[in-house]
């Protein structure tokens, strides 16, 4: 298994940003260090999301920044992420 670097894990949602500033704001988190990104969605689709997922990656793999899909290992092989954060739940 490769290490992956934690030390600027940046963490995006779309519900607090405006969609025309999303991409942006990864570029920026990557051009200002980020080490590890990590795509949260909770409220899309799965075409959007998976849409949104390889529009990240694309910025991501230009600087080299490992992509996390959370909760979506589908999403995360379709896209051929870095990898897949699964959250705990309770039962």
């Amino acid at each position: 298994m490769k290490n992956i670097d934690t030390t600027l894990y940046f963490i995006t949602d779309s519900t607090s940003v405006p969609v025309e500033r999303f991409l942006p704001v990864v570029e920026a988190a990557c051009k200002g260090g980020a080490t590890l990104i990590q795509l949260r969605e909770k409220n899309k689709s799965t075409r959007e999301y998976m849409d949104l997922a390889m529009a990240t990656h694309e910025i991501t793999k230009r600087y080299g920044v490992p992509l996390i899909i959370d909760d979506r290992v589908d999403v995360a092989l379709a896209v051929d992420a870095e990898g897949g954060h699964v959250g705990q739940t309770e039962r």
